[in-house]
């Protein structure tokens, strides 16, 4: 099982200060050159432990300095590796201080905490997060189930990125004042995240100075470090600064390297003051340490981007000035285009000149620009002439959900007898742990996930949820193919494909489950749907009275399962079961009725998986690559009962590091008997049988490093299922497997011991299995939420509680929509009635929010309207197919698609790098392309403040000091139809641009 607290990397490990024996590295002198510190970073490096800012500019080696610190005080100060704590930008940075430092300090290396500051955060809140309201077990609400949360306030799709940086600006900037609005969107943000025990990235970081104010744990946490340094210390933001200063008050041994002139995050809280608090708290005299090297950009980058920066307000006396006698051989170019579209064309054909005249990479080159917006066109033009690019993580065109899900059907059409094809189009589609989940039992069955579907699908529950997403994905994977007959553009078919709907399939109810009750927690509710089921069972009348329409909303539900002898007034019949308000004081009668419909037809549900075998393994280390196994176990299940157990001790090939023995406690000598893998793992395979195998966090540690060990022809046959994915759908807190046990109540033993571990694993899968069906109990029947959503509008707000309230503000939607039959059925039943006492359809209209809201939902739109920013970035791929046939069209649609791709945290091979300015700290490259230097493309067309305008300017020096070779700026006339305004960045640094031939 791979151990990580919170997001830090790797492990952490608090000791006490020890004596450590170091594996002598290599001099300083048998450095390569390029790896030598130069005379200013030695007098960093090598300072005495006390407090040290250094001041870093571009190409400086600031991350490099930081690690020969760390090196510095371990094997010239002894310190203990376990003592020093080292904040980092990124957790890209965080590993390069890995990598570089166990070349020289050996295992000791990987007990150095290094990390992100909300990594860093994360963890200290699972050890005291009591101390400031957190209750155990919290989870981390990331950037989609935020973007979902923010949906629930009703914040609109287009606005929900703004609204998140209105909250961090509240949080984190002084003297930022928040609208209105945005106000009351962020407290009803904060008690949804609140209620689920959920913290976002930004309250990691309040929390945690909350938690250090507390005197008593700021000093427990204070005495485990000996050392801290920070990275990028000018992206700290006030609190987090505050984070630091509390961590180094005492011994005062902090080491922060940054540049105050690339401080571009003040949108993010970043404020440049921290380095005067810094000065000021930790009482440094005289001049800061300088690196005055810059061993990135040629002479006359450096001398360019230092006349823009030099306009800016200086923070300190001396600016840094980083020398580089090196200089390009090419002239640096400034270029003034009529339109971003002559600015794109230009750039593209340049690109592919210089490339053919020098012979470099794609991946050598980077277009830069200030807004996303810009990328996409950018990606589209290049993707069109056929460039291989990626943009930054996320944000490639085939990461965009929509592209992903048209690709996905695309790739079908064209291959329709494919089951690989097949497969990835219901992996599309289909809820992660369903398709896992069905995958698991198809391999089981030896078939394919379709054929397995076909044959077993439509056996499900009617009104189970995950049945009818199983019978919805095969008719839509089956009407594929129809859909191509009635296209002859591939241009077409993509709008024919947006038009069904998009992504994974989810309900209102899933959306919303975690504020509605089980109905099988309600006494009511229970007493309600035994006497409908017995109505149902024995073919009674269900009989209502008039309640002013009401009745007729209650028997549009009832007729949704099929109950149909219902009567509305008059005398009740003979033996009828008759329902009225006192039948649901605690819910409302519209509430109470629904949720015994859901009651009485999730009767058949029932936990699938109660027969399986759970694994885990503890290993050398947490890399999946290179770990080895040294511990093995395995638990077998059948109807949800422990029948057998399986254990073994592993002998690794490769040490095992010092940071795995913290955390399972095994040394070489406690596995220096055991048998090798390959000896264990035929009794292992032999155990497992032919069983669902399952293992927490399965698919990113136990089943790869199973997998390599095992060599693919012998685990092939291995049919696997991650509860990880599990836990996550169901619950919103911490899903660790130690916090799932707690929150079972489940005694899990020695954590990181394999067989301890599989034992507390398979309880909380059958728990699992059991809080499913509370689910599927819960979001069953949404198909009736347009009825309930007129029912409860019919209701008397008095007797409506607050899942009630939040169920008819959700369900007005899918009453007003043009998908709905509940108004048609309503205005029938009401007219029949003859009672002018019933509200009118008219009436209920207005009830769910009026006319124009029913025109606005049912309104047509086209897949421009319905995915603007995803069809904006597709135009120009769809149209560049027309006129061939459609199998061509398609083909060559998907072949440039899959040329905007993500791979990961460093440049790709073969890809021209396609980055916004703010995403290109620490990256470096030969050719750089500034995209937009216009007073528009820098959003100078809008008044600026000082500080704003000062930052734009850092914004744009941080740009062009990634170049090593070549940089090209270029602007436009107009950008969007709209005059850009000039370019006066350009003008600063006495650049005219020239008219490209």
């Amino acid at each position: 099982m791979r151990v990580t607290y919170g997001s830090f990397l790797h492990f952490s490990y608090l000791r006490p200060k020890i004596a450590l024996t170091l594996n002598n590295s290599r001099p300083v002198a048998d450095e390569p050159a390029a790896h030598r510190p130069s005379d200013s970073q030695l007098l960093a490096i090598e300072a005495d432990p006390q407090p040290l800012l250094v001041l870093a500019g571009p190409g400086a080696g600031k991350t490099f300095c930081l690690i020969e610190r760390i090196r510095f005080l371990v094997e010239q100060k002894q310190f203990d590796p376990a003592r020093i704590c080292a904040f980092t930008f990124t957790n890209k940075a965080a590993g390069e201080i890995s990598d570089r430092l166990v070349k020289y300090l050996g295992p000791a290396a990987e007990r150095v905490k290094r990390g992100t500051i909300h990594a860093f955060c994360a963890e200290l809140l699972r050890e005291f997060g009591t101390e400031v309201g957190l209750e155990p077990g919290f989870g981390i609400a990331d950037e989609e189930y935020q973007h979902l949360v923010l949906r629930r306030v009703g914040v609109p799709a287009r606005w929900r990125g703004l609204a998140l940086k209105a909250f961090t600006s509240h949080r984190f900037i002084r003297g930022y004042t928040i609208q209105e609005r945005d106000f009351a969107r962020y407290i009803e943000y904060s008690s949804i995240l609140d209620k689920r025990n959920l913290v976002d990235f930004d309250m990691l970081v309040l929390k945690t100075a909350d938690l250090l104010r507390i005197d008593s744990v700021a000093e427990t946490v204070r005495r485990r470090w000996d050392a801290v340094l920070v990275d990028e210390f000018q992206d700290l933001n006030p609190v987090q600064y505050s984070i630091v200063r509390s961590l180094a008050k005492e011994h005062g041994n902090i080491f922060a390297v940054g540049d105050d002139d690339q401080s571009i995050y003040a949108w993010a809280g970043a404020d440049r003051e921290v380095f005067s608090e810094f000065i000021n708290d930790f009482k440094l005299a005289g001049p800061k340490t300088q690196l005055a090297e810059n061993r990135r950009c040629p002479r006359e980058v450096i001398e360019l981007a230092g006349r823009l920066i030099d306009i800016n307000t200086p923070m300190f006396a001396q600016r840094l000035r980083g020398g580089n006698e090196r200089s390009s051989p090419f002239p640096i170019t400034a270029l003034k285009f009529d339109t971003a579209e002559s600015e794109l064309q230009w750039i593209i054909q340049d690109l592919r000149r210089d490339r053919e005249a020098h012979g470099h990479g794609w991946e050598n080159i980077a277009l830069l620009y200030r807004t996303n917006e810009m990328g996409y066109a950018a990606e589209a033009q290049f993707l069109a002439e056929g460039i291989p690019c990626r943009m930054g993580q996320g944000r490639a065109m085939a990461d965009d959900p929509v592209v992903r899900h048209v690709v996905a059907a695309l790739r079908v059409i064209a291959d329709p007898k494919d089951p690989i094809q097949q497969e990835l189009f219901l992996q599309a589609v289909l809820p992660r742990p369903l398709f896992d989940r069905v995958r698991a039992k198809a391999q089981d069955k030896r078939r394919s996930i379709l054929d397995h579907l076909e044959r077993t699908g439509h056996r499900l529950p009617k009104d189970d949820a995950d049945g009818k997403k199983l019978r919805r994905g095969i008719v839509a994977l089956r009407n594929l193919t129809a859909l191509a007959t009635r296209q002859d553009g591939v241009a077409g078919l993509v709008d024919e494909l947006l038009s069904h709907g998009v992504g994974q399939y989810r309900t209102m109810l899933e959306d919303n489950h975690d504020d509605l009750s089980d109905p099988a927690d309600s006494e009511e509710v229970q007493l309600l749907a035994a006497r409908l089921g017995e109505a149902f069972d024995l073919g009674r009348t269900v009989w209502l009275p008039r309640m002013g329409g009401l009745e007729i909303a209650i028997k549009g539900m009832l007729a949704g399962i099929e109950l149909n002898r219902v009567q509305l007034g008059g005398m009740p019949p003979p033996d009828a079961v008759s329902i009225g308000h006192s039948d649901s004081r605690s819910l409302g009668l519209a509430l109470g009725v629904f949720k015994a419909i859901q009651l009485l037809r999730s009767r058949e549900f029932t936990n699938h998986f109660r027969d399986f075998t759970a694994v885990d393994i503890e290993t050398t280390d947490n890399d999946i690559a290179t770990s080895e196994v040294v511990e093995i176990a395995a638990v077998r299940v059948r109807d949800g009962k422990f029948v057998d157990e399986f254990r073994s001790l592993v002998k690794p090939r490769v040490p095992i590091t010092a940071g795995a023995q913290e955390a399972h406690g095994f040394t070489q000598a406690d596995v220096s008997d055991a048998p090798f893998f390959e000896e264990v793992w035929p009794r292992f395979r032999e155990f497992c049988g032919s069983d669902v195998v399952v293992a927490h966090n399965g698919h990113n540690f136990d089943f790869p490093i199973l997998r390599r060990m095992a060599g693919k022809a012998e685990s092939a046959e291995m049919f696997t299922y991650d509860t990880l994915l599990l836990a996550r759908e169901l619950r919103t807190g911490s899903a660790s497997l130690e916090n799932l046990a707690r929150v079972y109540g489940i005694d899990g033993g020695r954590a990181h011991h394999a067989l301890d571990d599989t034992r507390t694993l398979a309880h909380v899968f059958l728990a699992l299995g059991e809080d499913k069906i509370v689910r599927a109990r819960k979001t069953n029947l949404d198909g009736l939420l347009d009825y309930l959503g007129i029912a409860l509008a019919l209701s008397d707000d008095e007797t409506l509680g607050e899942e009630a309230r939040r169920l008819r503000d959700v369900s007005r939607i899918r009453c007003l929509s043009r998908y709905s039959h509940c108004l048609d059925f309503y205005r029938l039943e009401s007219e029949q009635a003859n009672d002018v006492s019933i509200p009118t359809v008219d009436n209920v209209i207005e009830l769910l929010g009026g006319v124009e809201l029913m025109l606005r939902l049912r309104a047509e739109k086209t897949a421009d309207e319905r995915f603007p920013e995803a069809m904006a970035r597709l135009r120009p791929l769809l149209q560049l197919q027309r006129g061939k046939p459609l199998r061509e069209q398609i083909a060559g649609f998907l072949e440039r698609i899959a040329l905007s791709k993500w791979d990961g945290a460093s440049p790709d091979t073969g890809r021209v790098s396609l980055l916004t300015l703010h995403s290109t700290k620490g990256l470096e490259f030969s050719r750089v392309y500034i995209l937009g230097t216009d007073d528009a493309g820098f959003g100078r067309t809008a008044k600026k403040s000082k500080p704003e305008i000062e930052e734009l300017r850092r914004l744009l020096y941080v740009g062009m000091t990634r170049t090593m070779d070549r940089l090209v700026l270029t602007c436009a006339e107009s950008r969007n139809g709209d005059p850009t305004g000039g370019h006066q960045f350009l003008e600063e640094m006495g650049l005219a641009p020239t008219a490209a031939l």
